[in-house]
């Protein structure tokens, strides 16, 4: 039996001759006219395949046919050379047949071109993360302001620039104490809040009625220490020299500053009175402000150095005055009655109100009072059984440092400008007169 008969059996397609839908010998015709040899064949396969434009096919083919030796194929090589040597119809059928039957297998093989998921992609590479910050926030537009249509004006009387304190930290405060032995008073210095106090006198005389220049690099103060009269004195901090600039028989206290530091306001006693001097800060062109025969003294200047406040007394009755420098005319501010106190006023550094004195109230002893010169109006800022005097307010105007007996003594006491928080900075046994501020 040949191979063709045998094929005919197994797959029971029978005698195939007398199909005459089937024409085998055109097939053998084209098979012997395209001299389509074994490895031709594959090669074509191969072609075939590399040129294909199915995503899967060419991944498997190209790595099966890369490793394809035609010997390891010796059944679809005998297969093939017998297309041409084959005289038997049947046979030519059957070995093509075998041939599509291997291609399908070759096709479930490798799988449906469109079936992408038994080919595992690539997994793509991870991008970096960037992790952006924030974005800025924008800025706030500039506010523009516009003018109003119809402006108005305002006059505020422009305060006196003060020192900034040497060194910085809290601001100083001079005084006359007793404090060293019991007797003389010497000139002292302190912190605002009581800390570092520290001697800048020392003699066997009185020296007292400090007053700081409003530079904070001087001190002018009153002494008998060159014998019974007092004379004005300056004391330079930087270098501790001290000079004297009046000389007379008459006694001279109580020296302050002019806001340009120009001028020096002090008392000049004499028979019965004491009358209100100026001069030069060198101790030169000394005049009388007053001639009245009666006592005037604790004053001020008014920021801009024009006027003066002070006090007055006459048949123990004090009163509050104010003198204009230009004219030498004074008229009375603040009133009393028949008996009463009103004294030792003081300018705020702004020049709207004066801290003072009085004996206004139940407890008829001097308390610390302010007068608002705007609204022509006084007011109480203390009310308590103890004593008060030489008030001094703070360059900045926030604070009002003032004497007040504590434990027989006097003592030096700070409080805010309206009366609050008031507390004592020197708590000693023994006195302590007329706070300066720096």
């Amino acid at each position: 039996m040949k191979v063709g008969s045998r094929a005919e059996q197994i797959f029971g397609w029978g005698t195939l001759k007398n199909k005459p839908w089937l024409d085998i010998s055109k097939i053998r015709q084209w098979l012997n006219l395209s001299n389509i040899k074994p490895q031709l064949f594959l090669s074509k396969i191969k072609e075939w395949l590399e040129n294909s434009e199915c995503k899967r096919w060419p991944v498997k083919a190209k790595q099966w046919l890369a490793n394809l030796k035609f010997k390891q194929w010796p059944v679809i090589s005998k297969i093939i050379h017998w297309f041409d040597i084959s005289d038997d119809d049947g046979f030519l059928l059957s070995s093509l047949m075998v041939l599509a039957f291997l291609m399908l297998f070759i096709l479930f093989t490798l799988g449906p071109c469109y079936d992408y998921g038994s080919v595992p992609k690539p997994k793509p590479e991870p991008r970096p993360i960037i992790l952006k910050s924030a974005p800025p926030k924008p800025k706030p537009k500039p506010k523009i302001l516009y003018p109003s249509a119809t402006p108005t004006s305002t006059i505020t009387q422009t305060p006196v620039p003060t020192p900034t304190p040497t060194g910085g930290g809290f601001r100083k405060i001079a005084f006359a104490s007793n404090r060293a032995n019991g007797r003389f008073y010497q000139l002292h210095m302190m912190d605002s809040d009581g800390n570092n106090v520290e001697r800048l006198t020392e003699c066997n005389a009185f020296d007292r009625d400090p007053h700081f220049s409003y530079d904070g690099e001087t001190i002018a103060f009153s002494s008998n220490r060159e014998g019974s009269v007092y004379q004005i004195y300056l004391l330079d901090l930087k270098t501790q020299a001290i000079r004297r600039i009046t000389s007379g028989p008459k006694d001279k206290t109580n020296p302050i500053w002019s806001p340009n530091n120009h001028r020096i306001l002090f008392t000049i006693h004499r028979e019965g009175s004491s009358e209100l001097g100026m001069m030069d800060a060198t101790g030169a062109n000394l005049t009388l402000l007053t001639n009245t025969y009666g006592n005037n003294h604790g004053y001020s200047f008014s920021p801009d150095g024009k006027i003066i406040a002070y006090e007055s007394s006459v048949n123990n009755r004090s009163e509050v005055f104010i003198m204009k420098l230009a004219t030498r005319k004074s008229t009375v501010l603040i009133k009393t009655g028949e008996l009463g106190y009103r004294g030792d006023p003081v300018y705020s550094p702004a020049g709207g109100r004066l801290i003072f004195t009085s004996d206004i109230g139940e407890y008829k002893v001097r308390q610390i009072s302010v007068y608002d010169l705007n609204l022509d109006h006084h007011y109480r800022i203390t009310q308590d059984p103890a004593d008060k005097d030489d008030p001094a307010v703070a360059p900045d105007g926030t604070e009002v440092a003032f004497i007040a007996r504590w434990e027989n003594a006097w003592n030096i006491f700070i409080m805010n400008i309206d009366g609050t928080n008031q507390r004592n900075l020197t708590k000693s046994y023994y006195d302590n007169l007329v706070p300066t501020w720096r």
